[in-house]
């Protein structure tokens, strides 16, 4: 697709209702860095417990597949032989993040679709980054099985290239590692068990009918010893401030941001129904006299505020087709008003009326710059208070609730007086946070968050973190939907901005790394291909 042709989809789909430009464009950066990170490898985990409800149409995952298919040779890389099984470990990973995508329903995915005659239409090979792969020739024409296999395919074979690394590096699969694929499996148990299936049933409806539990471990283990050597090569990437003032200096039109008011006019017919509630389509003439009706209340609009009168005040008179917004904060999107915006000759105070086919806005810019926001290092100590396992019809349930509450604000204040009673340092604080903290993400390194941003944590914690007034040092007992927080101020860190291009920085060296590693695989596809998906 040409760049002309994609800006063109994508003002398509924001005139039509389908999520924009901005969210699906972060999501495309997104999927471009990662593509080749080994996304997919892992990530059953996080499905485990919500796919079979997308997934449990697969009927045919009850029938039994017979051993000689499963196992049969699908690829071999580098002299490493791999089933239909244990491609489709890969495969139907990626199926199942794409069915469950916050824009499923916008890419055209679900279980009822053929994957092996149904294209990927425009908005999904944006997303998936088929748009801007060079090895799809015929880019308007990709199933979603050829996506699927295509990704299952190189997915494969970064871990085995990795992989390869890990263990001239040392690297062996960890009781840590084990005790997470115990996690995994139990987790996949319970809920084959809710949903009334055996395990095996169960798994295949996750990944495809060749999917065995020898299977399933065997790729799960070897994905994580790769993924640690992965990981701690990209922790290993550091960036000097003058690297990252340079990445800003080059991509100012996705780090900045931008505070201007508008005033949105709709163009858009208002939707109708027949008497048997179903909607109606709108007449020619009717696009065009909304679009026409659209566009006379801008211009009024327009003339208003040359006039003296503010914009929040004069969409007050056009309840009907209008909306007022202010933005603070705006990042780049992807259509006229978001062109107009962050046009290089913009200056403080222009307006102008901007038209957004068929719809129209009134355009007040203020400013644009760098995210200057900080970001904030702090400790915590987390006191569960879990009360997902009470009868919410009991008699005694806010009780009950009120209960659980009280215990675990009592463990925090007596958390926070035994500190204070203590060292009442930094390190005392981190030691306790291993200790006592029920936070499994933090309760290994003295509850520590780092570079934690503005409305990154739930609203209380977030609220804490960043009052005006926190200085280093500061402590105090935060109540979350978590349960009770012991805080522990470390300090400010390094600005948003900063954060944002280390980030990206990362992961375009990462890719760069692991493109460079399967450049030199040899690769062959085996029969056992026509057996994935």
């Amino acid at each position: 697709m040409s760049a002309s042709r994609e800006k063109k989809t994508r003002r398509e789909m924001a005139a039509s209702g389908t999520p924009d430009p901005k969210q699906a464009r972060k999501e495309e950066e997104r999927m471009k860095q990662r593509r080749s990170n080994m996304l997919y490898g892992i990530i059953a985990g996080v499905f485990a417990l919500v796919a079979v409800g997308l997934l449990i149409s697969r009927i045919w995952a009850n029938y039994v597949i017979p051993a000689r298919q499963r196992n049969t040779i699908a690829v071999t890389v580098d002299g490493v032989d791999y089933t239909a099984g244990e491609v489709d470990y890969y495969y139907y990973n990626l199926y199942n993040y794409w069915a469950n995508h916050q824009y499923a329903s916008y890419i055209g995915l679900s279980a009822n679709v053929d994957r092996k005659t149904t294209n990927l239409n425009d908005m999904a090979k944006m997303l998936t980054g088929v748009n801007n792969d060079p090895t799809w020739k015929d880019k308007e024409n990709v199933t979603w099985d050829e996506y699927l296999k295509d990704a299952a395919l190189k997915s494969l074979i970064q871990v085995t290239k990795v992989g390869d690394l890990a263990k001239e590096a040392g690297y062996t699969f960890t009781d840590e590692m084990q005790e997470n694929l115990d996690s995994n499996l139990n987790a996949m148990k319970d809920a084959a068990k809710n949903y009334g299936v055996s395990f095996n049933t169960y798994l295949r409806y996750l990944f495809g009918s060749n999917m065995t539990k020898d299977t399933y471990v065997k790729i799960w283990k070897q994905y994580a010893v790769a993924s640690a050597y992965k990981d701690d090569h990209e922790d290993s990437l550091t960036y000097t401030e003058s690297d990252l003032e340079a990445y800003y200096q080059e991509h100012k039109e996705d780090l900045d941001v931008v505070s201007y008011e508008a005033i949105f006019f709709n163009g858009v017919p208002a939707t109708k129904t027949d008497s048997d509630g179903k909607t109606v389509e709108a007449t020619d003439q009717e696009k065009a006299d909304a679009k026409d009706a659209a566009k006379k209340a801008a211009d009024a609009a327009l003339e208003r505020f040359k006039a003296g009168e503010d914009l929040e005040t004069i969409a007050k008179d056009y309840k009907d087709i209008a909306q007022y917004s202010k933005v603070e904060k705006g990042t780049h999107i992807h259509n006229a008003v978001g062109e107009w915006l962050f046009d290089e000759k913009r200056a403080a105070d222009d307006f102008d009326l901007v038209e957004s086919d068929p719809s129209y806005y009134v355009v007040l810019f203020h400013s644009r710059g760098r995210t200057t926001d900080r970001t904030v290092d702090v400790r915590h100590i987390l006191f569960s208070a879990n009360t997902s396992a009470l009868d919410k019809n009991a008699e005694t349930y806010e009780a009950d609730v009120r209960a659980i509450k009280d215990a675990a604000k009592k463990k925090a204040d007596d958390a926070l007086a035994q500190w204070k009673a203590g060292e009442a340092t930094e390190d005392s604080f981190a030691a306790m946070a291993n200790e006592l903290s029920e936070d499994p993400g933090a309760n290994t390194n003295g509850g520590l968050y780092e570079k934690v941003y503005p409305n990154q944590m739930v609203q209380a914690f977030n609220d804490w973190c960043f009052d005006e007034s926190r200085k280093s040092g500061d402590t105090g007992v935060v109540e979350t939907s978590f349960g009770y927080h012991v805080m522990y101020f470390v300090g400010d860190n390094v600005p948003y901005w900063q954060l944002v291009a280390d980030q990206e920085l990362r992961e375009l060296d990462q890719s760069k790394w692991l493109e460079e590693q399967v450049a030199n695989a040899t690769v062959t596809q085996e029969k056992g291909m026509e057996y994935v998906g």
